[in-house]
This record gives C-alpha cells, structure tokens and sequence, in this order.
C-alpha cells in the first residue's frame, strides 16, 4: 500500500475522531447547562435548520434560505472524514473531505475570536447540552470558552489529507 493511501486513512479516521468524539468548543449556554460544539451538535440540530428555518435565521441573524446551504455544507462536512478514506482509490473525494472539514475548523476558530455570535450558534446549530456518555463523550479536555483538541484534531485531518492528495492513491 502507497503512502498516499495510508496517509488518506489516517486523515480519515483522525477527522472522524475530530468530528465525532472530541468537543471543539464549549460555552454556557444559560441556565448551568453546557454546550458542547461537535458533529454529535450539529446531528442534534440538523433536523431544526430545514424545519424552522425561519426561527433560526432571525436567532442566528441571517437570512433563512441560507440555512439550507449551511446546512447542505455541514451534511458534507458530516461525511468528509468518510470522503477522505475514500480518497484510497481517488484523490477527488480526499480533496473535498479535505477541504470541507479545514474550512469547518477555520470557521469554528473565526467564532471563537467573536467575529460571530458564538453562543447563538453554538446553542442552536452547532451544539448539544446532552453529551453521548457524560465526560467522555464528546471529549472536552481544556475547559469552557477555550478552543478544544477537537478542532486541532480537524486541522491535522485536513493537513495529513492534503499531504495524501499531493503523494495521490
């Protein structure tokens, strides 16, 4: 097996690790409740974007109809871990995954720095207030309003997958 294809696995599993297991953020959500940002937040939250589009759009400040880009843009970053594992027999699918989860990872970083509401979206797209197995999962090992090791899991993914792109299946 080629570099490029052990390269594109690790990338994948590291990027579904990132996405499924680790907390990228956390915030207070009110009322002593924690959200934690993460792929499991964004599972929870996806059916609410199409539903109530209308509400979430006037929460979050943005039009409603670019809710169901978002939305279309997080299902792909939802399977770009699945897409670089893929990229063993093609570097197309490994470029989008690529791509799709370094570009979640710079926009959670932009929120962080409160360029956006991060609350809002935390609270109501990005997060869950439930994790899946209390203090495990998703894992939040440096503390509320601090940048997690989830997102810096994402960003490993995302380099480890271009580094894979350039040495090609």
């Amino acid at each position: 097996m080629g570099i490029g294809k052990i390269l594109s696995i690790v990338a994948g599993v590291i990027t579904l690790l990132a996405t499924f297991l680790f907390s990228w953020y956390a915030v207070d959500g009110g009322g002593g409740n924690i959200y934690y940002a993460g792929g499991l937040g964004i599972i929870k939250n996806l059916p609410a974007m199409f539903t109530n589009a209308q509400g979430l759009g006037s929460t979050l400040g943005i039009p409603f109809f670019a809710l169901y880009i978002i939305a279309g843009i997080f299902i792909l970053f939802l399977a770009s871990g699945i897409l670089q594992i893929l990229g063993i027999k093609s570097p197309i699918p490994l470029i989008i995954g690529t791509i799709t989860s370094l570009g979640i990872g710079s926009l959670i970083w932009l929120g962080s720095a409160d360029l956006i509401n991060r609350v809002d979206w935390i609270v109501n797209i990005l997060g869950t207030d439930t994790p899946l197995i209390e203090g495990i999962i998703p894992l939040s090992i440096l503390g509320i309003d601090i940048i997690d090791l989830g997102i810096y899991l994402l960003y490993a993914g995302g380099i480890i997958g271009i580094v894979a792109a350039v040495y090609g299946p």
